[in-house]
């Protein structure tokens, strides 16, 4: 019953975030015509968000609220297509120095594309995948659990000015590492530069 109740609110969360970006859409490129965000050479970026992540494997699962950060960067392809490298990560559970068998997390290198269906609007689609590492300093368990995964998404590019945007976003990611499942929908706020 409380695992209904999760996705039922993930799902409201998801609609209610794609109808407010499709809202923006409409809005925004009218008011904001004035500060065009230009899309071209190098871009990068830095994201911080909560993620509602869940974990399985044959002796336990658990799921939880965590911690969001990454850092992304690579080449405008023209003003449709963006291509980069997405290092981010999930912070499970902090680690204590006090306490050496505290702190776990999970990391993933991707390599990914942004997809703006538009060449005046804000509005993105993201996919990507690669690398994941899953650590942990709890006794009795791996170190690290390494494997691979895939991550889906989008967004909107608020202009700030020419060069800077601010970009709240949505993503969806699930991998494998070694005998566990992982998935995550993370919202966040992020910073996008060109």
């Amino acid at each position: 019953m409380k695992r209904k109740k999760i996705k039922l609110r993930i799902v409201s969360l998801v609609a209610f975030i794609f109808f407010a970006l499709l809202g923006c859409s409409i809005i925004i490129p009218g008011a904001s015509a004035e500060e065009k965000f230009e899309r071209s050479g190098f871009w990068g970026g830095v994201d911080f968000g909560v993620g509602f992540v869940q974990q399985s494997s044959e002796r336990a699962e658990e799921d939880g609220d965590h911690f969001y950060l990454g850092f992304e960067g690579g080449y405008t392809l023209n003003s449709h297509f963006l291509i980069g490298v997405e290092l981010s990560g999930w912070l499970i559970e902090a680690t204590n120095y006090n306490d050496p068998s505290e702190g776990e997390g999970i990391m993933q290198a991707f390599l990914i594309t942004r997809y703006y269906p538009s060449s005046t609007m804000g509005l993105f689609a993201k996919v990507g995948g690669g690398y994941v590492d899953h650590w942990s300093n709890h006794p009795g368990e791996s170190r690290r659990k390494n494997g691979h995964g895939l991550t889906f998404g989008g967004g909107y590019d608020f202009p700030i000015n020419k060069n800077l945007a601010v970009t709240p976003f949505l993503n969806y990611s699930f991998w494998e590492t070694d005998d566990q499942d992982h998935d995550a929908w993370t919202l966040g706020i992020g910073f996008t530069w060109q």
